[in-house]
């Protein structure tokens, strides 16, 4: 029997090894690219760089290191602020992705309360019908978005771009069932102490929620900074762009600059894969109290 489990923990670990290796080739790719040179040259003679070939010819003994058989090379990270307003596109995105990711704790976890440890009539009507709209995908009405943002005057502007994502049904669904899972008994306890509602809610309920917070936090922060449908709609300048908008920039008609294209894209990942390490405990501990509830 124990030779059995050592063997099956051995083709599991294989397994994860090999969808490890499969899951992280596409930013392994993308890096090489990003380092490789647009041009490069041999006894000064000019010559092209094959990014599409494989292997890619890589070379770490030498300096600079070679990637695709030509001498690797940072300038493109420091190129793609140089031809394109990255650093706007940046502060656009940082200004975007944090307030929807703002709005979105304190409204959702507003309403999750309410549904959770409020009782009103027609409580579960409304729930269900929020959980309803889940069933009608955003391009439906994003055309009426659209028009309400702009007889408000609120295309191309900040304001428009975050007011229609104050607030989720997934969010307020992922807070209810997580207040749900407090015991009632503390909200009690409290309550006979003479603690107001609001009072429950900042100090007994939320910090309890702490790790379905940070779900929520990752969830949206991510989704947000990654959105390209709604600022490709709400926006016209490029000023007021976001970063993945700003990524077509480098793609005309006729030719895709793929090393600044994949530099671009290494300077928008890494936000999101720090956040997510930052955050991963709290997120773990979300999955596991839904599994014991469950």
């Amino acid at each position: 029997m124990e030779k059995r489990w050592h063997t099956a923990r051995i083709i599991s670990y294989i397994v994860l090894m090999v969808y490890a290796i499969v899951s992280l080739s596409p930013f392994i790719w993308a890096f090489l690219v990003s380092v490789a040179p647009m041009i490069y040259h041999i006894n000064g003679k000019p010559m092209g760089v094959n990014i599409m070939q494989w292997p890619p010819e890589i070379n770490i003994f030498k300096f600079p290191p070679e990637v695709f058989g030509a001498p690797s090379t940072a300038s493109n990270y420091a190129k793609v602020f140089e031809v394109t307003p990255f650093a706007r596109w940046i502060l656009n995105t940082v200004i975007y992705a944090g307030s929807v990711t703002l709005a979105n704790l304190v409204l959702d976890a507003f309403a999750g309360f309410a549904f959770a440890r409020l009782r009103f009539p027609g409580r579960n009507l409304i729930f269900t019908l929020l959980l309803g709209t889940l069933m009608v995908p955003f391009p439906v009405i994003i055309i009426p978005i659209y028009n309400m943002m702009v007889s408000f005057n609120l295309a191309n502007t900040y304001g428009g771009l975050i007011f229609p994502k104050i607030a989720s049904v997934t969010g307020l669904f992922l807070m209810r069932q997580f207040y749900m899972s407090i015991p009632l008994e503390m909200d009690e306890a409290a309550k006979i102490d003479g603690a107001g509602i609001f009072r429950r809610f900042w100090q007994i309920d939320s910090p309890m929620a702490l790790p379905a917070f940070a779900t929520l936090a990752i969830y949206t922060f991510m989704g947000t900074w990654n959105d390209f449908l709604w600022p490709l709609i709400i926006t016209s300048s490029k000023n007021m762009f976001t970063l993945t908008m700003g990524l077509n920039f480098f793609r005309t008609s006729y030719y895709t600059f793929w090393q600044l294209m994949m530099a671009a894209s290494i300077l928008m990942t890494v936000p999101m894969i720090v956040i997510f390490l930052s955050l991963q405990k709290q997120f773990v501990e979300t999955g596991a109290t839904s599994a014991l509830k469950g």
